[in-house]
């Protein structure tokens, strides 16, 4: 992967979006993460390569920061960055329920393999909001896989679709000149 020096510069303020509002979400034990902002905003920018080169930093520094538990779900990065340049060269991004639609996907795709990680390596407890929404499934009777499907599907269907609609707002308010600079972006919003 080429690294020009626009992506360069991108990837610090995506990676710090990453942290922060991950962050902010985790502290405040929300159902949802929030923690891949600047992950599918670069991949819409700069290609899948990029994005997933975001995800794996900030995934990287928030396991290094709060808990080894966060590193095997940088797969979860990967997948969204793949699945967001998708989106993103089939005009994804260009109206609310189109965006809201891939927020849907990327969420049912991103809910499997992380549900997949949290009950094999976790059994299910991997902190947070998630851990919240597992525990009273499990507490309503269902069996522990069945909690941790339905526990992560959900939130990450959430999670994801608010990913994917905060970013096409943020597209869709870049002037025609920015986004000129950002063929894969001009293509995702429609112009």
């Amino acid at each position: 992967m080429r690294i020009s020096p626009r992506l360069f510069a991108l990837i610090p303020a995506a990676v710090a979006i990453n942290l922060v509002v991950g962050s902010v979400v985790r502290e405040l034990a929300l159902p949802v993460f929030l923690d891949t902002i600047g992950t599918v905003l670069v991949a819409v920018l700069d290609g899948a390569a990029a994005g997933a080169l975001v995800g794996t930093i900030s995934q990287l520094l928030v396991g290094l920061l709060t808990g080894y538990q966060y590193f095997p779900f940088v797969v979860v990065q990967w997948l969204l960055a793949a699945l967001a340049a998708v989106a993103a060269s089939r005009r994804g991004f260009a109206r609310l329920p189109r965006t809201i639609g891939w927020g849907v996907v990327c969420g049912l795709c991103c809910g499997t393999v992380s549900a997949v990680i949290s009950y094999t390596l976790f059994r299910g407890v991997t902190g947070g909001g998630v851990t919240w929404v597992t525990a009273m499934i499990r507490a309503a009777g269902e069996p522990l896989p069945v909690a941790v499907a339905i526990g992560s599907g959900a939130t990450d269907i959430l999670d994801k679709a608010l990913v994917i609609v905060v970013v096409g707002l943020v597209l869709r308010t870049f002037p025609r000149r920015i986004l000129g600079r950002f063929p894969l972006a001009a293509r995702a919003v429609g112009q």
